[in-house]
């Protein structure tokens, strides 16, 4: 059944797909293929993490698991073992190979040196694991005068290669948890990856995670996750004391990636960043609001990410109570338009385990994986 025979053209369905109570369950990947539409996620029982008080997105008592859905997102099967999937045609986490395959890249604990995971026939990525069902797991070696890369997007640029886009600590920086946003390129669908470039980042904040969005002639958009942690919070300002984020930056390219330009503040508190270009030739952004109302939100871009159309911006859901362990949305767009985004948040009303903003948290918290399926009409009508 197709997704606009239950949702009507201007309007939105929400769908749970894997809430478990006992389990918190976070970060889903999106992988479309030519026949269905998978979510990748790990999910951790609560108890286990109660005991070992191990910081949950480090995913220490974590299973892998995959959620699959063959009718546009309306239900999902969920398993513990890898299935077979089609041809790739949108992967959230990596980018389709000419062959039909997908490659991504992770990295394992402790911080040492990422791989480059080329799948086909089966998908599935976690961080910090090597254990994964792929064709070819490639060692990551180039990371130029950065001493590590932590992916977080990536996107084919105009002139055939990949760009990933990660970040790493600044070197010689005197505040040692201080980062940049750093890029990779790979010539040879994934085989291969060299350092290719960073963005200048002279501020007292770090630059992280980056949603990435490639265009015709070399332009590639970036926005860029802030990051606030090292600043004793008395000094940081209003904006960034008040939940776990701060405002977005962006800038871009016009090389494809080579070099970046001055990085701008946008009118938009959140994080982390998702573009996905739409059919109509619009720009998408989904991203976490982790300050009240806890949620996660849309907006839309009429002119390829140069201005972003605040009265497009929408919340797709909320949570009431809520903290700020939510969001990390990812998305792709139907054949009929409908756009689908998972995302994680809380499946329970239940609220514990949460520290302040400036500390690591520790989220004893139920978890779990959701899913909006929406269009451009109704964002284009707004709310807030």
């Amino acid at each position: 059944m197709s997704a606009t025979a239950r949702r009507r053209p201007g309007e939105k369905v929400d769908v749970t797909v894997c809430a478990p109570p006992e389990f918190f369950g976070n970060n889903p990947q999106v992988v479309r293929t030519d026949r269905e539409v998978v979510l990748a996620f790990g999910l951790q029982q609560i108890d286990k993490l109660a005991v070992l008080k191990t910081h949950q997105h480090y995913h220490p008592v974590s299973r892998l698991h995959w959620s699959v859905s063959t009718d546009g997102g309306y239900t999902w099967r969920t398993t513990d073992r890898a299935p077979e999937v089609g041809r790739v045609l949108d992967a959230s986490y990596g980018e389709p190979l000419r062959d039909g395959g997908m490659v991504t890249i992770s990295f394992t604990r402790p911080f040492i040196a990422p791989y480059a995971f080329i799948q086909k026939g089966r998908v599935g990525v976690r961080p910090y694991s090597n254990r994964l069902p792929c064709v070819r797991a490639v060692p990551l070696r180039d990371f130029g005068p950065f001493g590590n890369f932590y992916f977080h997007a990536m996107t084919r640029t105009s002139d055939g290669a990949l760009l990933a886009g990660g970040y790493a600590p600044i070197p010689g920086s005197q505040a040692p948890t201080n980062y940049t946003t750093v890029f990779l390129r790979s010539e040879d669908e994934g085989r291969s990856w060299r350092y290719l470039s960073h963005i200048e980042n002279r501020n007292v904040f770090g630059f992280s995670e980056a949603g990435l969005l490639a265009e015709a002639g070399g332009r590639v958009l970036a926005l860029v996750r802030v990051d606030w942690d090292h600043v004793p919070l008395e000094q940081r300002p209003p904006e960034a004391r008040v939940g776990y984020g701060y405002f977005l930056y962006q800038t871009e390219s016009h090389d494809n990636g080579r070099t970046w330009g001055e990085p701008v503040q946008l009118p938009i508190w959140g994080h982390p960043p998702y573009l996905l270009g739409l059919q109509s030739g619009a720009v998408l952004l989904v991203y976490g609001h982790r300050r009240p109302p806890y949620s996660v939100r849309a907006i839309l871009s009429r002119d390829g990410g140069r201005t972003w159309d605040m009265r497009s911006l929408r919340s797709l859901r909320e949570w009431q109570p809520g903290n700020y362990d939510i969001g990390y949305p990812q998305a792709t767009q139907l054949e009929d338009g409908t756009v689908l985004c998972a995302y994680y948040g809380y499946s329970t009303p239940e609220m514990r385990g949460m520290t302040g903003p400036g500390e690591q948290p520790l989220s004893l918290n139920p978890c779990g994986i959701f899913v909006s399926l929406f269009d451009e009409e109704w964002l284009s009508k707004g709310e807030l």
